[in-house]
């Protein structure tokens, strides 16, 4: 009760009331009510991730809800965010490629279009380059795309 009065300055006789309410319900209802505000945390810090972050994709929010909270604060040994880190890497650089290619569809353009664009030789240098990764100023193309997709 000393941490209720001390942190959301409520008295210790509505604290004591909220405890005896809380230990009336079914244990079930305890558990969902534990969950409930678990998800809320998780669910406020990837909001605060993707508001720093707007660009990200679900995966990177993830990525970083992991650092943050689970490497950054010494729960997750280094050599297992190390693995998993490689591996959503993989998984957001294909996201990445995947966002450009359904631009270009939705543009109705091909890899030599893009590549006229970009000033590169030709397709194949374009489909080469999003293959490995997607560069910055490609990014910034899908994510100003989608945010136009998004307004209309």
């Amino acid at each position: 009760m000393d941490y209720w009065g001390k942190k959301i300055h409520i008295t210790r006789e509505a604290a004591a009331r909220q405890v005896a309410i809380y230990t009336s319900f079914p244990p079930e209802k305890r558990f969902q009510i534990a969950l409930d505000f678990a998800n809320m945390a998780v669910d406020r810090t990837r909001e605060w991730v993707k508001s720093q972050h707007p660009e990200f994709s679900e995966r990177e929010i993830t990525l970083e809800y992991v650092r943050l909270i689970h490497f950054e604060s010494g729960d997750l040994p280094e050599k297992t965010w190390l693995f998993y880190k490689s591996q959503m890497e993989k998984l957001i650089r294909k996201e990445w490629a995947d966002r450009f290619r359904a631009m270009m569809q939705a543009k109705g353009w091909t890899y030599d279009d893009v590549a006229k664009f970009g000033r590169f030789r030709n397709g194949k240098v374009v489909e080469a380059t999003i293959s490995r990764g997607l560069p910055a100023f490609a990014r910034l193309a899908v994510v100003l795309f989608e945010q136009a997709q998004t307004k209309q």
